[in-house]
C-alpha cells in the first residue's frame, strides 16, 4: 500500500463506520439503541424488508471515535 489509510481511499471519515443491520424489527431497534448510547449514530435509514430472507433491515453511520 502506499501509505494512505484505508478509509481515505473508501471516501469514509475516519473514525465512521456504516454498518447493516438485519433481523427482526425488535431485534434491530435493541442493536441500534446500544449503538446509538455507546458510540453515537449519526445516520439511521428507514426500514426495508430484505430480499431474500425473513425480517428486515436498516443502515446506520455510527461513529466510533472520540469526536461525538
Amino acid at each position: 500500500m502506499s501509505g494512505k489509510r484505508v478509509s481515505d481511499m473508501t471516501g469514509a471519515a475516519p473514525g465512521v463506520v456504516k454498518a447493516r443491520l438485519s433481523g427482526a424489527a425488535g431485534d434491530i431497534a435493541a442493536v441500534a439503541e446500544v449503538l446509538a448510547r455507546e458510540f453515537g449514530v449519526i445516520e439511521r435509514s428507514a426500514s426495508y424488508p430484505n430480499r431474500r430472507d425473513p425480517g428486515e433491515r436498516v443502515y446506520l453511520t455510527v461513529r466510533i471515535g472520540d469526536e461525538r
